[in-house]
Order: C-alpha cells, then sequence, then structure tokens
C-alpha cells in the first residue's frame, strides 16, 4: 500500500497541469473574446480522458502488485509474475509533457513576446480555421453504413 501512496505526487503534477491549461486557455479566449461552452465541454473531455488513463494506470499497477501476492502465497516456487511496471508515472509524465506544450500555446495567445522565446517559437499554434481531424460518432456511423451499401 505505502508504494501506491508515493504515486499521489505524480498524479498531482499532471492534475495541477491539467488545471493550468484549463485556466490559461479560458484566459486566452477571454483575452480573444472567443468563449465558447462548445471548445470548453470539448476540452473538458480530453481532461476526463486523461483522468481515465490515470486511473486506468493506477488499476493495473495495483492489480499487478496483488495478482504477485496472491500467486505468491497460493503457490510458492511458482515462476509467474505480472510484470509491475512504472505505468502511473509514465502515463502522468507524457500527460505533463503534452499540457506543457498547451500552455505554452495559450501564453503565446496571451503575450506575443512568449511566442517569440527560442523554445517555444518551435510549437506551431493551433489553427482554429483548420479542418477538425476528429473522427465524430456519426462520421463513423456514416462511413460504416456507406461501406455496407456497396455490396
Amino acid at each position: 500500500m505505502d508504494a501506491l501512496l508515493a504515486h499521489w505526487q505524480v498524479v498531482f503534477v499532471a492534475v495541477a497541469m491539467m488545471a493550468l491549461d484549463m485556466l490559461t486557455g479560458f484566459a486566452g479566449a477571454a483575452r480573444a473574446g472567443e468563449i465558447m461552452s462548445g471548445k470548453m465541454r470539448e476540452g473538458l473531455w480530453h481532461k476526463a480522458g486523461f483522468c481515465g488513463l490515470i486511473v486506468l494506470t493506477v488499476a493495473y499497477e495495483v492489480g499487478a502488485k496483488i495478482i504477485n501476492a496472491d500467486v505468491s502465497q497460493s503457490m510458492p516456487g511458482s515462476d509467474f509474475t505480472m510484470p509491475e511496471l512504472p505505468a502511473v508515472a509514465a502515463v502522468c509524465a507524457i500527460i505533463a509533457l503534452i499540457e506543457v506544450v498547451s500552455i505554452l500555446e495559450n501564453l503565446s495567445a496571451l503575450n506575443p513576446v512568449i511566442a517569440s522565446l527560442p523554445f517555444v517559437d518551435r510549437i506551431k499554434a493551433h489553427d482554429p480555421a483548420a479542418p477538425n481531424v476528429t473522427v465524430g460518432i456519426e462520421e463513423m456511423d456514416e462511413m460504416a453504413f456507406s461501406g455496407r451499401s456497396d455490396q
């Protein structure tokens, strides 16, 4: 149980970065006068997906520890072990890096001087006029039905 409590710091960092991304994104939208509930809702769904991924990795690590403890107790001498990977730390680090890039984009919208910094100018700003690459459920249904109608 102590090993699981050690993960709260990396989870806290990832959640703090998500909150900072939402805060800077809202500030950037307010500055531009473009606060839209649809974009905020989409951002919250992305954050919910990240939180779900963290929960999944915690479940994996807990499950691996429980299974390994149970196997070593019930079958002494068994070579079976489930790999205990640092999944929570890895996933939280990836989430934090993704959020850092997003925060830098948001800060660039708030202050053009930040956008000209040597390490920030390499980040390509998101173009709201660019086509949406997200495939919706309705589009997936249309693709599935259009494929079937050819048969």
